[in-house]
C-alpha cells in the first residue's frame, strides 16, 4: 500500500481495520445503502476497474474453481484405493493358494510385476528353510551387522522405505540390473512381531517411489507375505 492510500484510509482518525470492524459488525449496511454499493469500484487483474459485486461474483468462481480441483483429487485418490484394494486381494489369493516355499518367491514375482508393475523385485529371507528347496542361495541371508550397516536407514525405521538406493544397496539387491533401477521401496517382511526378511520392489521411473509416498499397502503386501513364509521357517 502506497504512502497516499495509507492517509486517504486514516482520515480523521478511521483506519483500515475500523472500516472492516464496522462492516463485519454490520453486514446488512452495502444492503441498506444500495447507493453506495454501486458506485464502488475495483481493480481487476485485466487492468478495467469492476464493480464490488463483479469482483464478488470472480472470487466465488475462483473458490468453486478451487473446490472442484479438491473434489476431483479426492475422487482420484478413492479409485486409486480401490485399484490397489484389487491388487491386494488378488496377492492374498495367490499366496493363499501356494503349497511350496518356492512358489511362494514365486506367486511374489509373478503378482508384483504383474498387478503392480514392478520392473524388478528382490525377496530375501533372514532364516533357512526347514525343508530342502530349489531356490538359490542368495535367497537366504544371514540378518548380520554388515547387513544391518549396509540398510542402517531401513532397519532403523522398520517399515517400508521409498526412494533412491545408494549405488551397494543396489548391486545387493539387483546384481546385473542395479544401474537400471533408480527407484526403489524396500518393504520388511513381517512374521508377528518379527521382521524376518526384506522385498525390493525396484522401477526405472525416479518417480515410482520417493519418501513423500504414503507406504501402507506396502506394509499389508510385507505382513502377507510373512505369515505366507512363516511356515517354511523354524
Amino acid at each position: 500500500m502506497s504512502t497516499h492510500q495509507e492517509q486517504d484510509l486514516n482520515i480523521d482518525g478511521i483506519s483500515e481495520k475500523d472500516v472492516i470492524d464496522y462492516l463485519q459488525k454490520h453486514p446488512r449496511f452495502f444492503e441498506n445503502n444500495l447507493d453506495i454499493l454501486s458506485e464502488l469500484r475495483l481493480p481487476h487483474p485485466s487492468g478495467t476497474a469492476i464493480s464490488l459485486i463483479e469482483r464478488q461474483v470472480d472470487v466465488l468462481r475462483d473458490n468453486n474453481h478451487k473446490l472442484e480441483q479438491k473434489l476431483n483429487n479426492l475422487i482420484q485418490i478413492a479409485r486409486d484405493n480401490d485399484r490397489l484394494n484389487g491388487r491386494i486381494q488378488k496377492m492374498a489369493l495367490a499366496l493363499m493358494e501356494t503349497t511350496a516355499l518356492d512358489e511362494v518367491f514365486y506367486a511374489v514375482q509373478v503378482i508384483l510385476r504383474s498387478e503392480f508393475n514392478a520392473d524388478s523385485t528382490t525377496l530375501r529371507c533372514f532364516h533357512t528353510p526347514t525343508d530342502a528347496t530349489t531356490l538359490d542361495d542368495s535367497s537366504f541371508i544371514e540378518k548380520d551387522a554388515a547387513l544391518e550397516k549396509l540398510f542402517a536407514k531401513f532397519f532403523e525405521k522398520n517399515k517400508p522405505v521409498c526412494g533412491s538406493l545408494e549405488e551397494s544397496q543396489a548391486h545387493f539387491l539387483f546384481d546385473d540390473n542395479a544401474d537400471a533401477i533408480i527407484s526403489t521401496a524396500l518393504v520388511p517382511i513381517s512374521s508377528q512381531q518379527e521382521v524376518i526378511g526384506m522385498l525390493a520392489i525396484g522401477s526405472y521411473d525416479i518417480n515410482r517411489f520417493h519418501p513423500a509416498m504414503g507406504t501402507l499397502f506396502l506394509t499389508y503386501i510385507g505382513e502377507m507375505i510373512g505369515r505366507t513364509l512363516e511356515p517354511y521357517f523354524n
